[in-house]
């Protein structure tokens, strides 16, 4: 396989995987907004509630927190002070988003492991009212530490093997900038909808 052929089935992969991730985080998001919602309906209108609101709606957001963070990472939104990269030389530019990468990819480690040992002392541990266990929301940090590693050498590998141009090479990316991607690939899919 090329080296062309295999950029492009790793983005066709990279794009699956965000899809996947922005679905799994509206759903969630969802789900939370209905059961905290419909608790506080039922509490005033009725004198009642949904017993397991309180404890599902926790859990669920912070599932929802660490998988934004995934999802952050893999579209280089997090914040982050790029000036020093920004003014750097392309060499000095790229080394400093390896090292970056690698004390990253230090902490998914500890996400990984930390995450394991909490989930494991945990499994016994249950909600009162879910009555499911309490590895539930340590799992978390595994599912983080493992999407972190996959995002962090992505960009590595993007960073060292793929062509760029200056301000592509950064370690996060403007608002403006992200905006302005959005907005043409929105443009560029209704342009497709039209010609078909």
């Amino acid at each position: 396989m090329k080296a062309g052929e295999q950029h492009a089935l790793l983005a066709r992969a990279a794009r699956g995987a965000v899809r996947t991730l922005e679905t799994v985080i509206v759903v969630n998001l969802a789900i939370m907004a209905i059961l905290v919602f419909g608790n506080v309906v039922l509490r005033y209108a009725f004198n009642s509630g949904i017993a397991i609101s309180e404890e599902l709606a926790r859990l669920l957001f912070v599932w929802l927190i660490f998988l934004g963070a995934i999802l952050a990472s893999a579209q280089r939104a997090h914040i982050g002070f790029d000036t020093l990269v920004k003014n750097a030389p392309r060499t000095l530019k790229k080394i400093l988003i390896v090292i970056t990468g690698a004390l990253m990819l230090s902490g998914c480690v500890i996400f990984l492991v930390g995450g394991w040992h909490q989930t494991v002392i945990n499994l016994d541990n249950t909600y009162p009212v879910l009555g499911i266990s309490y590895a539930w929301l340590y799992a978390v940090a595994m599912v983080f530490g493992a999407g972190m590693l996959v995002t962090v050498s992505y960009n590595i590998w993007s960073t060292l093997a793929q062509p760029h141009t200056d301000l592509e090479l950064t370690l996060t990316k403007d608002i403006g900038d992200r905006i302005e991607e959005k907005m043409a690939e929105v443009s560029a899919g209704g342009d497709r909808k039209k010609t078909e």
